[in-house]
């Protein structure tokens, strides 16, 4: 599979990701979900693993210069050593953490791969991934942060919509993306 063809994958998983989340939000249940959204352990813990895995594989498939000491084995066996630690050392607000972790991890694939499109719908996932690279780092080191959205939310009717609108309005924009993303420069 090419960089470019899981780029468009990562890109429509991200356009279904965010539409869907909109839609969950419109939802009389959608308080009480976000609400225990920072502190759900079973689905931390579930995140956390995607996240050590996507890190794993990154680093398995695309070694960097100054980690050459971590051959395949030692990638694998670190990341199933740090899986463990960070359950049991980042237990406050895991789930806000390994969300963050995503957001942090999703954006470099899909920048790397679309950086040759010919199309300026190439700046939608960039600028989404920036924007979510930014928000990611600061759930990682403040995951309270990330809670005190979850409760703003949660409380605040409005706001809910606001944000809700604008998530169907970003997953559809990033869809159009996704279709657009393809022609590469010289070709």
């Amino acid at each position: 599979m090419s960089e470019l063809s899981f780029a468009r994958i990562v890109v429509a998983a991200l356009a279904a990701v965010m539409a869907g989340l909109g839609v969950f939000l419109f939802t009389p249940a959608a308080p009480g979900g976000v609400r225990m959204l920072p502190r759900a352990k079973m689905l931390g813990y579930a995140l956390s693993t995607a996240c050590w895995a996507w890190v794993a594989a990154e680093l398995y498939l695309h070694p960097i210069d100054f980690l050459a000491f971590l051959t395949p084995t030692r990638v694998i066996v670190g990341a199933a050593v740090c899986l463990p630690l960070t359950w049991v050392l980042l237990n406050n607000l895991l789930c806000a953490r390994a969300i963050g972790g995503l957001l942090m991890l999703w954006p470099m694939p899909v920048i790397l791969a679309v950086r040759d499109q010919v199309t300026l719908w190439r700046l939608v996932p960039v600028s989404i991934g920036y924007l979510s690279l930014t928000f990611g780092m600061f759930v990682v080191f403040y995951p309270w942060i990330f809670r005190v959205c979850c409760d703003a939310l949660s409380e605040r009717r409005g706001l809910r919509h606001a944000v809700a609108t604008a998530f169907v309005a970003l997953g559809v924009l990033t869809a159009i993306a996704a279709i657009a993303l393809g022609k590469v420069v010289g070709q």
